[in-house]
């Protein structure tokens, strides 16, 4: 039953047996402080233990015990010591329960330590205040981008959801209709003709040209075909599986599963497919082998995987030739000179350090291929079903029209080969080992 305390008075029988009441020495007459509250509120949790808070004014208190009972025999309660949890582990705890990749895990747990941690780690989870979250928000968004503001936001919202869930408190500040979520203006990027992916190929140096070839005719990402092996090519059935991508984990070149934690079947037009076959006659592949990261962990397999991997560094240097491609090098030394030799990009210019440098916005690089493909497909009347599995789009919150029921069969891995040939190999020359055996160059439609 909720009741209340006189912290500053107590009754005790007087002389004659009577109740007196009499100052305890809590009262500021008697040495305690000026702040001292007088009083107590007195409830039962749903735990069914009594619990306590101070205050000076005696209304205050009577409905504050009242309103504590009353949430806990509503299932509403909310304890006031667990509002006092620090923000710090509790966001510890959230980057651990998130049932994401690898690569994602490590931007969640960067962007916490550089953009959460100061401001809220050592604050008590009830403490903090949507005027507090407005005025952090706005503070990042002037040093940092969208991407930036959006992941701690992410985080910031997460870890309150996680509070709300735990009842440490009853709203998430984070969702205040005072503070505006960041997101980032939708834009539509203009696709490349097929003239632009030309231009782009034949400015790559001879080994690794059917790197973007496969890029625009199969649409995996640059870190899923640095990761490709020979045995990952089903050139009969027409079929290529991608199976790891190779992304960098600090100082160290891992192998792990494609983005979204899963392998895929693309589609292998005869196009690509005599691109690949040509690469595999100059520069056979051989076994090659990396550490393999494990999925939504930061853990490394006890044995390395190994595979006939298709694109190695060539030339004479001693460190690079026939290593693993690595992103940063590809992008610096191959892409970014072939972006500016097809006039996409402008030539490189000295930077403040005085180095030559290209610069190249985010809608001029490797991954406008896929949007190259998307296109194709689309114009082409590829099933949505069939585009979103063949470039790895996850199908998590779609319709269920989509989601459940759009199946991908061979019919549609038969119209996106075709629709390729017919697009991007209609009027070019690729070369055909198996023709006459010399090398002789076929057209690469079918």
């Amino acid at each position: 039953m909720a009741r209340i305390r006189d912290l500053w008075f107590r009754t005790v029988k007087g002389p004659d047996g009577k109740p007196v009441k009499t100052k305890t020495i809590r009262h500021p007459d008697k040495g305690g402080s000026k702040d001292a509250k007088r009083w107590l509120a007195v409830w039962v949790g749903p735990d069914g233990k009594e619990k306590s808070a101070a205050f000076k004014i005696r209304d205050k208190a009577v409905k504050y015990a009242r309103k504590m009972e009353e949430d806990a025999q509503r299932g509403e309660y909310i304890d006031p010591d667990a509002g006092k949890a620090l923000f710090g582990p509790l966001a510890l705890k959230w980057l651990r329960l998130r049932d994401v990749g690898s690569g994602s895990i490590r931007r969640y747990d960067s962007a916490y330590r550089l953009h959460l941690k100061v401001p809220f780690g050592d604050r008590q989870i009830k403490s903090i205040k949507p005027s507090e979250v407005l005025e952090w928000l706005r503070d990042l968004s002037k040093t940092h981008g969208h991407s930036t503001q959006q992941i701690a936001y992410i985080i910031l919202c997460g870890v309150f959801d996680l509070a709300v869930a735990d009842g440490m408190r009853r709203d998430n500040p984070a969702k205040s209709s005072i503070i505006p979520k960041p997101t980032r203006e939708p834009h539509e990027r203009a696709s490349w003709s097929v003239d632009r992916v030309w231009a782009v190929i034949d400015a790559h140096a001879e080994p690794y040209r059917a790197i973007p070839i496969l890029g625009a005719g199969c649409g995996t990402r640059q870190s899923e075909t640095f990761a490709f092996a020979e045995e990952d090519f089903d050139f009969e059935n027409g079929k290529v599986y991608v199976r790891r991508q190779v992304v960098r984990v600090g100082r160290l070149l891992v192998f792990k599963l494609p983005k979204g934690g899963k392998e895929r079947i693309a589609p292998l037009p005869v196009g690509v497919a005599r691109a690949v076959k040509a690469h595999i006659d100059a520069y056979p592949p051989r076994p090659y082998s990396l550490p393999w990261m494990q999925e939504k962990s930061a853990g490394l397999a006890a044995e390395e995987y190994t595979c006939n991997l298709l694109f190695r560094w060539q030339g004479d240097h001693p460190r690079r030739h026939e290593g693993h491609m690595r992103e940063s090098s590809y992008n610096s030394n191959v892409c970014k000179p072939a972006l500016a030799a097809a006039s996409i990009i402008p030539p490189a210019a000295k930077n403040s350090r005085g180095r030559m440098r290209y610069v190249a916005a985010n809608d001029d690089g490797f991954h406008m291929l896929r949007h190259y493909l998307t296109s194709v497909l689309l114009d082409a009347g590829v099933s949505l079903a069939g585009i979103m599995a063949f470039l790895g789009h996850s199908r998590r919150g779609k319709p269920v029209t989509l989601g459940v029921y759009g199946h991908v069969t061979e019919e549609t891995f038969e119209a996106a080969r075709t629709a390729v040939d017919q697009s991007l190999f209609r009027l070019r020359l690729v070369p055909d080992r198996e023709a006459d055996g010399t090398g002789t160059e076929q057209s690469g439609s079918r």
